[in-house]
């Protein structure tokens, strides 16, 4: 039976794909979907996730550009394996990972497990956080409430270490929509409120004693000795006028030279 020119054309274009626009999808959104996808594979050679393509679509709103989101790639401390993150233990990372994500101390076979991805395969942070979302343990852990209780919890510890104090209502409904609905991450969070005016009241009222004196408690807890006059000047000098707390002067010290000397 022969088909007629008409019949074969309607076939023909029923089995065609649909494109993007066609589909329902924004042109402008497919253009920042490619320089997402773009911006991954050139950095950290892979696809980004659901959770990251969100995040970063929203950054794309408020104006990133793919240059943008490349910087933001290479400067991430969690897409870095941990190898190459001095004053950093596996052991550290997983259990941290399971504490925001699931909620608990991780077990020796889970420990085992990702300790061995991280130090043989290379994985970054990220890699074990998004392997525990993925996970059945939290797929099957009562869903929404679940999720909002693993973002209350990265939400809490950074309000803890960037203002010293616990999250008001405001706050903690604010950041849990942003990591449940946007693509938020513990990163993101603790970005804001380091740039949060409450924050810069905080770096405006500490003193120049104050300062030296949390440069000298740090050298002590990372390095075992008294600051030389460089080193004071220097993190004296970033608590000052840069927002550093005492904390980013400890993890600046464990990515040292003399750190990784002395305990290689």
């Amino acid at each position: 039976m022969r088909l007629t020119t008409a019949v074969l054309a309607g076939i023909l274009c029923s089995a065609a794909p649909l494109s993007p626009a066609a589909a329902g999808v924004p042109l402008f959104q497919v253009g920042q979907d490619a320089a997402i996808e773009r911006a991954f594979r050139t950095v950290l050679k892979r696809a980004p996730s659901s959770f990251e393509m969100r995040r970063y679509r929203m950054l794309m709103r408020d104006g990133w550009t793919e240059a943008d989101i490349r910087r933001d790639l290479r400067e991430r401390s969690d897409y870095r394996a941990v190898r190459v993150r001095s004053g950093v233990t596996a052991e550290a990372i997983v259990r941290r990972a399971y504490q925001d994500i699931l909620g608990r101390e991780p077990d020796p076979v889970g420990m085992r497990n990702y300790r061995s991805k991280i130090v043989d395969d290379g994985w970054s942070e990220w890699d074990v956080r998004d392997s525990l979302r993925r996970s059945d343990e939290y797929a099957g852990g009562a869903a929404q409430g679940f999720r909002t209780a693993s973002a209350d919890r990265i939400i809490r510890r950074a309000y803890q270490d960037i203002l010293g104090r616990e999250p008001d209502d405001r706050g903690l409904n604010n950041y849990r929509r942003l990591i449940l609905e946007d693509g938020w991450d513990e990163h993101d969070v603790r970005q804001s409120l380091i740039r949060s005016p409450e924050r810069r009241q905080k770096r405006l009222a500490v003193s120049e004693a104050a300062a030296q004196e949390m440069v000298r408690r740090a050298y002590r807890s990372v390095l075992g000795r008294e600051p030389d006059q460089r080193g004071m000047n220097h993190y004296t000098s970033r608590i000052l006028h840069d927002s550093y707390t005492e904390e980013d002067v400890v993890r600046a010290l464990r990515d040292s030279d003399e750190y990784r000397e002395k305990n290689p």
